[in-house]
Parts: C-alpha cells; sequence; structure tokens
C-alpha cells in the first residue's frame, strides 16, 4: 500500500511515521521550507522563541520530537 500525507505538521508527520512503521510506503508533502507547522523554535536577536503548542516549551524537546523524523 502507498499513502500520500499532505502536510508536515505534527499531525501529518506522526500519522507519516505510524503508517511507515507498520509497512506502507509514505510520502509525505509540504509546502513550506520546513517541517512542524505551529511547532518551531525561532531566533530572533541571538533569542530562541518557542512558537506554536505552549506544550513544547523548551528546545531539546522539539528537536527530539522531530528527530525521528529528518534523515
Amino acid at each position: 500500500m502507498k499513502v500520500a500525507v499532505v502536510g508536515a505538521g505534527i499531525s501529518g508527520l506522526v500519522s507519516a511515521y505510524e503508517l511507515a512503521k507498520s509497512g506502507v510506503k509514505v510520502v509525505v508533502y509540504e509546502k513550506e521550507h520546513s517541517l512542524g507547522d505551529h511547532a518551531k523554535t525561532v531566533t530572533v536577536d541571538g533569542v530562541d522563541l518557542d512558537l506554536g503548542f505552549m506544550v513544547f516549551n523548551r528546545i531539546s524537546t522539539v528537536r527530539g520530537c522531530f528527530s525521528n523524523f529528518i534523515r
């Protein structure tokens, strides 16, 4: 089976990951140049700011969450 996932936000990434773990061939399509959609960290004037979901209030948490999806 082949599945296309549209959107590389946290929901799309987790969906693709779970499908791939079960043996499904998955392609993720994202219009932006980065993954994560609302859950991301940006640097402004040397200060790291977490955007989106406030549960990701530590930079290491965000990076750890997405490290499974970036190869």
